[in-house]
């Protein structure tokens, strides 16, 4: 791997660990700022391609309303570089603070496409579900219910 793809991991991977913390500041303007304005691709009980910022916004608002989330982490990760155009693969656990105060996780699995824009990478799609673990992840299916 030379330097420059190297480079372009490194951002790729700020990048994810950037959408992560918007979410968890409740942060929406940084949201809108971490995805494309012609961002597509399916979230959570999408049964139809979402089209857009706006529509993949109704969607982030959704999760920030059901999930106060307090951490994060990457339990698996794969970049795949094809000239300005990655294609990102990675399971997560979300860490989210309920209302009567117990912490639960999310298992995530997603496949992201990002793209190289004037200003940098930016995510340009992707494809998010809620793993149904049954505790594979170390995680109970009280959360999907929710998303």
């Amino acid at each position: 791997m030379n330097q420059r793809q190297q480079n372009d991991r490194d951002n790729i991977l700020e990048h994810i660990h950037s959408i992560f913390s918007a979410f968890i500041r409740q942060d929406r303007a940084a949201l809108r700022k971490l995805h494309a304005k012609d961002w597509v691709g399916f979230l959570g009980p999408s049964t139809g391609i979402e089209r857009g910022l706006d529509a993949y916004m109704v969607n982030a608002e959704k999760s920030l309303q059901n999930f106060k989330g307090v951490s994060y982490e990457l339990l698996d990760l794969e970049i795949q570089l094809h000239g300005d155009v990655a294609i990102v693969y990675y399971v997560a656990r979300y860490n989210y603070k309920a209302e009567e105060g117990e912490i639960h996780a999310v298992p995530l699995r997603s496949i992201d496409v990002y793209r190289r824009d004037p200003d940098g990478w930016n995510q340009a799609g992707s494809h998010i579900t809620v793993i149904p673990s049954g505790g594979a992840w170390g995680e109970g299916d009280d959360a999907a219910e929710k998303s």
